[in-house]
């Protein structure tokens, strides 16, 4: 009689694939953005949640308008981003071992176990993505609160985009849920493509272009809620160094005034810069916090902030000025507001990774395969805590703000 365990080991691979291939048609925020290469994590045989690996960004250089550089030559200013493996997506479930040993029985397997759990982890994955994203984006337009989602308020987010000098290619895309582009898309029909190869991705929530964007529907966008204090708050710090990622205020309700991460705000005197020629730009340069943080007994607070503050004369200056002592800052929305954040962007503006992880010797079952960038793990073993076999689904991943400035949020 034949074995029908020996036979699951060869359909592991089957299914890892299958299922990689299900989770990567679902990620359609995912499609939309870079994706790290494999040299970026080669080396190890898998990966662990935490480990971080390290995403190079080009260096930065200021054109000069002599053939004489001896008094001009510049630093090559490599930056890094670090991308931290920190999003982790998990479903168990308990399969016969019958139904894994034959080919036959897969095809049900699929339809009745797989893509339900490979849409709920692709789910998951992209809600994080995108809170993520959208937390560390500090362009932002529009009016918060007022739902409100008009043209102009799309084309004060391309303006954003092309004042940083973001490609004006076809890799920017707009992505709103279905209660933002309700209007928006009535006032547009007669703008969008309606390209045979457009009419084919509808289903995959791939609206159409307008406006200079892909426009993309997603129900799993990020809803920003302010901290409780927007108003008095002001810079407290004499002398903010070149380079600072934290900015000391004061101004809060002390023990209980708070920040959030994801609240974008200006300062008073603090102008954006162009990021090639370094002119004062007549506007003032967005900033965001990047963790939450509550005032202490006197109302102050260190805020951590993106995007760190340069306004040296060199690649990487994006101020016109560092903040001055008791420099104003003033918050987009009200205190406690939530409000929805759509998100425009080009792809390069975000990287993200699916990182191989460490896999078992000797279990029943193991298997992890990529595809088109995703990368799906499944294994099948006894759990000895319960007495049962266990079949488990994994992703783990990241994502980094490769270029910010390339993105912007529309806060309605």
């Amino acid at each position: 009689m034949a074995n029908d365990i020996n036979n699951i080991k060869d359909n592991a691979g089957v299914i890892a694939k299958m299922t990689a291939q299900l989770l990567a048609d679902e990620m359609h925020f995912c499609k939309s953005i870079d994706k790290a290469p494999e040299s970026d994590y080669q080396g190890k045989n898998g990966y662990n949640a935490g480990d971080t690996i390290y995403i190079s960004k080009p260096a930065r250089f200021i054109p000069q308008n002599t053939f004489d550089i001896s008094s001009s030559t510049q630093d090559i200013v490599e930056e890094s981003s670090a991308l931290t493996l920190d999003t982790i997506s998990t479903v168990g479930v308990e399969l016969d071992s019958q139904e894994l040993a034959h080919d036959i029985n897969i095809g049900s397997i699929m339809e009745r176990v797989m893509k339900p759990a490979a849409s709920a982890i692709a789910q998951d994955v992209e809600t994080q993505f995108i809170a993520k994203a959208t937390d560390g984006v500090y362009n932002s337009v529009g009016t918060a609160g007022s739902e409100t989602f008009d043209v102009a308020t799309i084309l004060d987010a391309r303006a954003r985009l092309n004042q940083n000098l973001c490609p004006k290619d076809n890799n920017r895309t707009l992505l709103l849920d279905s209660a933002a582009s309700a209007g928006a898309v009535a006032d547009r029909k007669g703008l969008f493509q309606s390209s045979s190869e457009i009419d084919k991705q509808y289903r995959d929530g791939l609206m159409g272009r307008a406006d200079g964007f892909n426009w993309v529907e997603s129900e799993l966008l990020n809803l920003h809620t302010n901290g409780n204090d927007v108003t008095g708050v002001a810079v407290d710090d004499a002398s903010v160094t070149e380079g600072a990622s934290t900015l000391h205020v004061d101004g809060l309700t002390a023990n209980t005034g708070t920040v959030k991460k994801g609240q974008v705000f200006t300062v008073a005197g603090v102008n954006a810069v162009h990021p090639i020629t370094k002119t004062d730009l007549g506007y003032l340069q967005q900033f965001v916090i990047t963790a939450d943080g509550t005032a202490d007994a006197n109302g102050d607070v260190t805020a951590s902030i993106s995007p760190s503050l340069y306004a040296g004369s060199n690649g990487l200056q994006n101020i016109s000025a560092l903040p001055a002592d008791d420099a104003a800052l003033v918050f987009v929305g009200t205190a406690d507001l939530a409000a929805s954040q759509s998100l425009a962007f080009h792809k390069s503006a975000f990287r993200m990774v699916s990182a191989p992880l460490v896999m078992p010797v000797n279990a029943e079952f193991a298997a992890q395969e990529t595809v088109d960038g995703i990368t799906v793990a499944i294994i099948r073993d006894f759990d000895v805590n319960k007495r049962r076999m266990v079949t488990r689904i994994d992703f783990l991943g990241g994502l980094s703000l490769v270029r910010p400035e390339w993105s912007c949020r529309i806060t309605a």
